[in-house]
């Protein structure tokens, strides 16, 4: 419940900033208003994923770590057992717990860059598809997750590092900071971050992953570095970010197009959580 209450809190602090920040620097593509009624459906989504996806999803990690822990001689009554058990035989232990915390961080986007660039891949992208079905993007776009897309996700993510046993504060730190920087990297502002677009993921680098003509790129969550190793790094000042060519300093970019192309999500909820797993189960599957 701590987790949640700080995702909610960041939402009340942090939305109105962006919403502000995107009527005085907004990017080229424009920024939509938050209140039009086609929003809706990203509105429902910070109730979904939360409350729902992310509920289910510390439940399996708690699960999940509780028979690792039995299936190594722990006896667990309850949650708090899982952790101290991972926690009295943490690799992190010898690091101060603010340590502890960037450690982790960098952990986490290390294996959000790999489970996003595997949810990109035909078998699994129905579902992280609907993430990628915003044709306006902004800051309340970010939390666009099919449940089962997001449950896989965190996961996958989560588990790893619950088997690092780092201090209980970081660990429950991690999901929302994750999730709230998300609210800046789909924020429709103009913010040029010079060299540090190399390092650090800004919405200009997050844009280019959802543009629907740059398929394949800018995998990252919150370290570009990621992207810069593997090689899936588009500059988003280039011209092959779909542009006539780089920016010139002080000058705003050509708009960009998302969404999913000629596919077309239908705009409701119910679609959202239906339509994805019928093109799953019946093999009508494309990558991106």
């Amino acid at each position: 419940m701590e987790s949640l209450a700080l995702v909610y809190l960041g939402l009340a602090v942090l939305g109105p900033l962006f919403a502000l920040a995107q009527r005085l620097r907004p990017a080229a593509e424009g920024a939509p208003s938050v209140w039009a009624r086609g929003r809706l459906v990203d509105w429902s989504y910070w109730v979904i994923t939360p409350l729902v996806s992310g509920l289910i999803s510390r439940a399996l990690v708690v699960a999940l770590g509780a028979l690792v822990a039995m299936a190594l001689g722990a006896t667990i009554a309850h949650a708090d057992d899982v952790f101290g058990f991972f926690a009295a035989r943490s690799l992190l232990r010898a690091l101060p717990e603010g340590a502890q915390l960037l450690v982790c961080l960098a952990l986490v986007d290390l294996l959000s860059y790999a489970s996003h660039r595997l949810r990109h891949h035909a078998l699994f992208f129905p579902l992280h598809a609907i993430h990628h079905s915003a044709e306006e993007l902004d800051w309340l776009a970010a939390a666009r997750m099919h449940p089962l897309d997001e449950i896989v996700d965190n996961v996958a993510i989560t588990l790893p590092i619950l088997f690092l046993g780092p201090a209980p504060w970081v660990l429950l730190c991690l999901g929302p900071i994750t999730l709230l920087y998300t609210l800046f990297t789909h924020a429709a502002i103009e913010l040029p971050l010079g060299p540090l677009r190399f390092v650090i993921v800004g919405p200009a680098f997050h844009r280019v992953h959802h543009a629907a003509d740059v398929p394949g790129v800018n995998y990252a969550g919150m370290i570009a570095l990621w992207d810069v190793l593997f090689g899936t790094f588009r500059d988003p000042a280039s011209h092959e970010a779909g542009r006539d060519g780089p920016v010139a300093m002080g000058a705003k970019p050509a708009p960009l197009r998302f969404g999913l192309g000629e596919e077309h999500v239908p705009p409701s909820v119910r679609a959202h959580l239906v339509a994805p797993v019928m093109r799953f189960l019946l093999g009508d599957r494309a990558s991106r």
